[in-house]
């Protein structure tokens, strides 16, 4: 038991900075990142959206163009290459957004939880 003692004790000491301090800073970066994740879900639904709309024009404009247009074709490939292109970083991006939402989240709920351990460990030795 006094090993368990012991090593809550030197978990407590580990960062020597009271975490419940900026608990107030820390929910309005997460609350700030949140909403950042929510505008660049936004803006990644209506890119894919964009590129659907797009390669259904590019085929319904080959479709009805008779003869073909020679410039017509390629033209309208790198469009939709592009605007693909841009749906995929910005699928990634959100990704990666979201994931370190999460992390940051995660660590706010331990600093917490770590607040609460040393208020504990004070009541203690009362």
């Amino acid at each position: 038991m006094a090993r368990q003692d012991t090593l809550r004790e030197e978990l407590l000491k580990q960062n020597g900075i009271a975490p419940g301090t900026s608990s107030g800073v820390a929910e309005e970066i997460l609350a700030r990142d949140a909403a950042r994740v929510r505008r660049l879900k936004r803006v990644t639904a209506a890119s894919w959206i964009v590129f659907l709309i797009c390669l259904i024009v590019a085929v319904c404009i080959q479709a009805i163009v008779r003869p073909p247009q020679d410039y017509f074709a390629p033209a309208a490939i790198i469009i939709v290459q592009a605007v693909l292109l841009i749906c995929v970083s910005l699928t990634i991006s959100l990704y990666v957004r979201e994931r370190t939402l999460t992390m940051r989240q995660l660590q706010a709920r331990l600093a917490s939880i770590e607040a609460y351990l040393k208020k504990m460990a004070e009541k203690e030795k009362e």
